[in-house]
């Protein structure tokens, strides 16, 4: 499948994401229904395996409709999935990008008075009831987040980009590429919607907290999109994917702590803002790349 199809065909479309909304909601739902929150300071740090897991439900929503939707036989399924590794650059260079984004976002949340700080992780060690220090934070865990954290996060950052990037996005492409970018970031922001609800990234913020999820996807997605259509990879998307949650689930939150959820840390405004101005750095070196 091209990046630009001839015609936009609603059918498929519809079909993922209604089973992708369906079996999403239908699981955390439940979840939220027997009790589940994310209100408390560890539940929002440490990813739970069942939620990992719920990563997946796109990717197998966008093959199951590939497969008996469009009839793609399995031969094609990784040219209609976008299923390929593309050049090996873009993985070693998001090593140092991802998490010198996630450095601007709370640096900038940090200079706006929006969080403390805390390079010894103080809080985190009391949470543990091990001292750390800032020599192992930088010199252990963060390295460790970057080098480590994109494998282990790829993949479940995969089954979420199998979908979104690997089978929605060239689907909308015949739209356009602003309504196209448009449609998938606040369909993958709204997605999010029971776990935010349910206090995960915006505690205390429930309905703004959507608002500022489908913000952080529209910014993040978009340079998402950008590297899948140039390296015509959704496996690229998953590693990017992975990186970036390595660093969000990293020493950051603990470093900065009590960040205010919708102005300030990766998921605030400064993580829209960091993520917008990475999206217009990188469409100017493609650019560039395309014409040499």
């Amino acid at each position: 499948m091209s990046d630009s199809p001839a015609s936009f065909r609603p059918g498929p479309v519809l079909a993922f994401v209604l089973l992708t909304f369906a079996a999403t909601w239908g699981a955390e739902g439940a979840l939220i229904a027997s009790g589940l929150r994310f209100d408390d300071l560890v539940s929002r740090s440490s990813p739970a395996l069942w939620l990992m897991g719920v990563m997946w439900i796109p990717g197998l929503a966008g093959l199951a409709v590939a497969m008996f939707v469009e009839r793609t036989g399995p031969r094609d399924l990784i040219l209609a999935l976008s299923l390929r590794m593309g050049s090996v650059g873009p993985y070693f260079l998001s090593l140092g990008l991802i998490p010198l984004a996630y450095a601007a976002m709370y640096g900038l949340t940090w200079g706006a008075g929006l969080s403390g700080f805390d390079p010894d992780l103080n809080e985190l060690a009391a949470l543990s009831g091990t001292p750390i220090g800032r020599d192992a934070a930088l010199k252990i865990m963060l390295p460790l987040s970057i080098f480590l954290g994109p494998l282990i996060n790829f993949v479940f950052g995969l089954g979420e980009e199998l979908g979104w990037r690997g089978f929605l996005l060239p689907r909308l492409m015949p739209l356009g590429k602003v309504r196209a970018y448009l449609i998938l970031g606040l369909l993958w922001g709204v997605w999010h919607a029971p776990l935010v609800l349910a206090g995960l990234n915006y505690p205390g913020q429930p309905i703004q907290g959507v608002v500022m999820m489908c913000l952080i996807c529209l910014a993040f997605g978009a340079f998402l999109n950008e590297m899948t259509l140039h390296y015509r990879s959704s496996i690229l998307a998953g590693f990017l994917h992975g990186a970036a949650n390595a660093q969000g689930y990293g020493i950051w939150t603990w470093m900065f702590p009590g960040a205010h959820p919708l102005l300030g840390g990766a998921m605030g405004l400064t993580g829209v803002f960091v993520w917008t101005a990475v999206t217009c750095v990188t469409i100017i070196i493609l650019r560039r790349l395309r014409q040499v």
